[in-house]
C-alpha cells in the first residue's frame, strides 16, 4: 500500500488493523457517528429540518473535492477498522494467514434490525472478509454466490467475532467459508464463491499492481 495516506490505492494488503487518527480517518469516524446518532434519535420537525440543512452544507462542501474512483480515498485506507468507508460496520482484522482470518466487529443501532443486527448486514460483512481473503496473495477475484445461514440473532453494542477460510480451490474457482460468533455462540455462518477473472476482466487492476510492483 502506497505510505501516502491521501493517494492510497485499491491494492489490499491484508495485514492487521491499526488505529488511524488522521484528518480522512476523522472525516469517517465523524460520519459513521452521524449515521448513528440519527438513527437513535427522535428530534423535533426544526431540529430534523435544521439537522438536515446542516449535512447538506457538509455535503456540498466535501462535492467540491469530487474525484474519479481510482482517485477517491474511501474504501482504499486498508490499514484502519472499515478502509475508509462507513457502509458496513468497521471490522478490526487481529490474525491473518494466507488461508485463514480472524476479527472483531460491533455492531450499532444503525445496522439494527429490531434489538439485533439487520440481517442484511451479515452478507456486507461476509463478502467484505471473505473477499479480502479470497484474493490475498492470489490473482483478482469476485463474488459469484454468497450464501448465509442465520443461527441465532446477533446482539447489538457487542463485540463479536468473524472468521473467514479458504476451504479450496478448484481452477478459477475459490470456495470460502465464513462465521460470526458471540462468544462460542455461533450466530451466523456463510458459503461463497469467487471466480478468479481473466485476464482482459483485470486491466485497471492489472495496471495499478503493476505501478505499485515499479
Amino acid at each position: 500500500m502506497s505510505p501516502d495516506i491521501w493517494n492510497p490505492t485499491w491494492v489490499d494488503p491484508f495485514v492487521p488493523t491499526v488505529g488511524a487518527n488522521d484528518e480522512y480517518a476523522e472525516l469517517i469516524e465523524a460520519l459513521r457517528a452521524a449515521q448513528e446518532a440519527v438513527t437513535r434519535s427522535k428530534p423535533t420537525p426544526a431540529a430534523a429540518a435544521a439537522a438536515a440543512a446542516r449535512l447538506r452544507e457538509i455535503a456540498a462542501a466535501v462535492a467540491e473535492f469530487e474525484v474519479d474512483e481510482d482517485e477517491q480515498i474511501a474504501g482504499k485506507r486498508w490499514e484502519s477498522a472499515g478502509h475508509g468507508q462507513a457502509l458496513i460496520p468497521p471490522i478490526h482484522l487481529d490474525r491473518i494467514t494466507d488461508t485463514t482470518a480472524i476479527g472483531r466487529v460491533r455492531i450499532g443501532r444503525f445496522h439494527s434490525g429490531r434489538y439485533a443486527m439487520n440481517g442484511g448486514v451479515a452478507p456486507l460483512i461476509f463478502d467484505e472478509i471473505l473477499a479480502r481473503l479470497a484474493n490475498h496473495h492470489r490473482p483478482w477475484a469476485r463474488t459469484a454466490r454468497l450464501e448465509v445461514s442465520f443461527r441465532a440473532p446477533a446482539p447489538l453494542d457487542t463485540e463479536l467475532t468473524v472468521t473467514a477460510r479458504l476451504v479450496g480451490q478448484q481452477g478459477r474457482k475459490r470456495i470460502m467459508y465464513g462465521s460470526l460468533h458471540h462468544g462460542d455462540v455461533l450466530l451466523t455462518e456463510a458459503e461463497g464463491l469467487w471466480i478468479e477473472l481473466k485476464p482482459e476482466q483485470t486491466h485497471n487492476i492489472s495496471k495499478e499492481l503493476k505501478e505499485v510492483a515499479g
